[in-house]
């Protein structure tokens, strides 16, 4: 250990900074230390590794102690500003998916329990797949510097049940279906989009307040403050609020259309190798 860290110091000393990386990487795979993942941060982030840097630099300013001499707040200072000067460079992504979804995958990333990641700027896939089988996606483009929540909406279910026909006697005329009532369309279509307004409403807020508090905790003495801590906390359930009502106004909108597009007497089964649809006129 004391060898790699030797000769990781000479090829900084030689201005090798590709191959002083590689050195601390070994290091900190070896040995899982806080001046390990800071130094790679400042490595990736002098060679323009925006994104790696950004994630390892985050994690260096969480396992920081805190100051206790002069030289250690110098550092600490230093630190917090190098991590705010680098997120600058990239974008942050909140994904919010339904509850069971594994793998939730970024680019071919997968998104840690966090549901936070710093991604490079520009448009991006993010995927993933129920317990059920469905996927749930949604494409998101980010500029430099600015963090934006993914919320992902499960694919409508194909199927709908119905109850089974009636039992019509030989030579009796067949009945048409009842039309659904016009009422139950107004009522569905306007809490569905309640529902949508609500989230969007909610999401925003809690938008900007999260990008107000992530530039309030990059300040330096912000670390382990307990009011950005309670703060933080009343953002994410403000957050898992909103994703829960845009969830449940886009099912329950997909669900109105679905009654309202079906022909009268439109019978839907399901069967192992796909579904039926019966249409009566």
């Amino acid at each position: 250990m004391a060898a790699l860290v030797r000769e990781a110091e000479a090829a900084l000393d030689r201005l090798d900074i590709a191959r002083a990386r590689d050195l601390w990487a070994q290091i900190y795979d070896l040995e899982r230390s806080t001046v390990g993942i800071c130094q790679l941060g400042q490595l990736d982030r002098r060679l323009g590794r925006w994104v790696d840097a950004a994630e390892e630099l985050t994690h260096c300013v969480q396992e920081m102690r805190p100051p206790a001499t002069p030289m250690e707040q110098r550092l600490h200072d230093t630190r917090h500003a190098d991590l705010a000067a680098t997120r600058r460079q990239v974008a942050e992504l909140r994904v919010f998916a339904p509850a069971g979804a594994a793998p939730v995958i970024v680019d071919g990333r997968i998104v840690d329990e966090t549901g936070r990641m710093y991604v490079e700027p520009g448009p991006h896939e993010v995927t993933a797949v129920l317990p059920d089988g469905r996927k749930a996606r949604s494409t998101v483009r980010v500029a430099a510097g600015e963090s934006r929540a993914a919320v992902l909406s499960p694919e409508p279910a194909s199927l709908r049940p119905v109850a089974p026909p009636p039992v019509v006697r030989a030579g009796a005329p067949a009945q048409p279906a009842a039309p659904p009532s016009p009422w139950l369309l107004y009522a569905g279509s306007a809490a569905s989009g309640a529902l949508l307004v609500s989230g969007i409403v909610l999401h925003i807020v809690a938008s900007l307040e999260d990008s107000a508090l992530q530039a309030e905790m990059c300040k330096p003495r912000s670390t382990g403050n307990p009011k950005l801590l309670e703060d933080l906390h009343a953002i994410e359930v403000q957050q898992h609020i909103s994703t829960a009502a845009l969830v449940a106004g886009t099912a329950l909108g997909a669900a109105t259309l679905v009654v309202a597009l079906l022909p009268n007497g439109a019978q839907i089964r399901a069967r192992r190798a796909g579904a039926e649809v019966r249409f009566s006129w």
